[in-house]
């Protein structure tokens, strides 16, 4: 069947961006966003104005995701044609006192809720009335449209990086056609599943006659499982959050000055990245001895998302996530001890091309029909022997960001939580502090949300043995509420909201 001339050639998931789709349950959205504070009040309808303007910069948000009949192929991006902004903004006034726990409470319950699938996946919450004459953004996105690197870019799209907005230029609005028919959908899919079949025949020839290729590929997968060759020889061991996720509704924040951090890093002859595993590793086993766990010798296992994006991929949408896993020494109560033990890990994890060996093997999974994918996303009801939770680390801007002239205060990251880790842990810089948020399940253990406090000690603590004295950087905000350090909530629905409510790249 002949493609429409008047429409563009379409775009389809990636096998990347299709698993997040695949892998969603109602109890495990796969949403990614963040929340950013602002230092003044922003006006509604303006800030709606605004969005308008600027969702012009990326034109993925004005399309929808549209299913291929059959699974004939993956799912395509198409322009929609009743395509508003108010249907992606919403407004909500925080009654008295405004604090952060009602904040994070709100988070909690906006990014836990599915996005509808007959528009747009994305949404933006205007926050009004916390403290201080303070305004948030609750911005949410599905993962099959970003992953953490390229969410980060997206904030170019509405923040500026002084008071004064930047001009743009009235664009002109074209005719967006119809979703097409069911039976187009299907000519469309059908006359692009036979072309990538012969792509895949052209690739599988052509590896026939370079043998050299697929030995290449082959050496490079079994020199990244090789390397982590004892994760999958043995099980990680169980701990009370990893079970069968019902619906994440807890969220707890931290943050540190980023200077000390990197401070401390680099005195260490590590990476900022091996600070922040050694601060959550000891947050981990803080906890775990304060609900009287043993600890002794244990080592949990990260999964770490690991940004594969070539230079020429740069700038682009969609998902090029790879992953890597690493131990994390919770039973080890010296902080330079763990962070040598974790150094160490992690560069030999690089050395061996952990990531780029996975990255290899999800290619090759990539080579499955659309249908086949669709068959993958049933293995997350299977026991995950591989690791306890996710820890996502995405780089930041280290300078101030403004919206519509409100200089962004604070700004923490958001990730799903997944395959059975009912704990997953953002971490992102922002100005002059790094930010974690730790996302928990509605049936995780309670108190867990005090890993947000052990992070604080667990910073101070490393930052004291390695002598490094604290920065001079003063706070970007000095009204700051005292809560703003240790915050966390407990499971509860946000007022206005409904009761149901990441990549992403080690730092180096």
């Amino acid at each position: 069947m002949a493609r429409s001339r008047k429409r563009p050639p379409i775009q389809r998931l990636s096998y990347a961006d299709a698993a997040f789709v695949n892998f969603e349950r109602p109890s495990m959205p796969m949403n990614v966003g963040s929340v950013g504070i602002y230092d003044g009040r922003i006006d509604f309808p303006h800030f709606v104005a605004h969005v308008e303007r600027r969702i012009d910069l990326v034109p993925r948000y004005r399309q929808r995701l549209v299913p291929a009949p059959y699974n004939i192929a993956q799912a395509a991006w198409i322009d929609d044609p009743d395509f508003d902004v108010a249907r992606h903004t919403q407004r909500i006034q925080i009654d008295p006192p405004g604090g952060d726990a009602q904040l994070s409470a709100l988070a909690a319950a906006f990014f836990a809720t599915p996005l509808p699938r007959d528009r747009p996946l994305w949404e933006i919450l205007l926050v009004e009335g916390l403290g201080g004459g303070r305004t948030a953004h609750i911005a949410k996105v599905h993962h099959c449209m970003v992953d953490g690197i390229a969410g980060v870019g997206l904030l170019s799209a509405l923040l500026d990086f002084g008071p004064v907005p930047r001009k743009m230029r009235k664009r002109r609005r074209r005719a967006v056609p119809p979703i097409p028919s069911a039976g187009t959908l299907a000519g469309d899919a059908l006359l692009d599943a036979a072309v990538d079949q012969l792509r895949l025949n052209e690739r599988l020839i052509r590896a026939a006659f370079e043998p050299e290729s697929m030995l290449k590929t082959a050496t490079a997968i079994a020199r990244a499982f090789s390397a982590a060759g004892r994760y999958f020889a043995v099980a990680a061991p169980p701990m009370p959050w990893n079970k069968t996720l019902t619906g994440p509704s807890r969220l707890a924040w931290q943050s540190v000055p980023f200077e000390d951090l990197r401070a401390v890093a680099h005195k260490l002859g590590g990476k900022v990245n091996d600070a922040v595993l050694t601060i959550v590793a000891g947050a981990l086993g803080r906890y775990l001895d304060s609900v009287g766990t043993p600890t002794a010798g244990l080592v949990l296992r990260a999964a770490l998302p690991v940004n594969v994006r070539r230079r020429d991929e740069e700038g682009t949408l969609g998902n090029r996530v790879s992953y890597m896993l690493v131990g994390l020494p919770v039973g080890e109560h010296d902080p330079l001890k763990r962070f040598a033990a974790i150094t160490g890990e992690t560069r030999s994890l690089k050395e061996a091309q952990q990531a780029d060996g996975v990255d290899q093997l999800l290619a090759l999974a990539g080579a499955l029909p659309a249908s086949g994918g669709a068959l993958l996303g049933q293995t997350l009801s299977m026991p995950n022997p591989l690791s306890n939770l996710q820890v996502t680390n995405v780089p930041g801007p280290l300078a101030p960001l403004y919206l519509m002239g409100r200089r962004m205060v604070d700004h923490y990251a958001w990730v799903p939580l997944g395959w059975r880790m009912g704990v997953s842990l953002a971490v992102m810089s922002y100005d002059t502090r790094m930010y974690f948020s730790v996302s928990i399940d509605a049936d995780a253990p309670p108190h867990i949300e005090s890993l947000a406090t052990h992070v604080g000690d667990e910073f101070a603590a490393l930052r004291d043995a390695a002598g490094v004295p604290r920065s001079d950087v003063p706070e970007h905000a000095e009204d700051r509420p005292p809560e703003h350090l240790r915050r966390t909530t407990e499971p509860a629905p946000a007022a206005g909201m409904p009761d149901s409510v990441g990549a992403v790249q080690p730092r180096t």
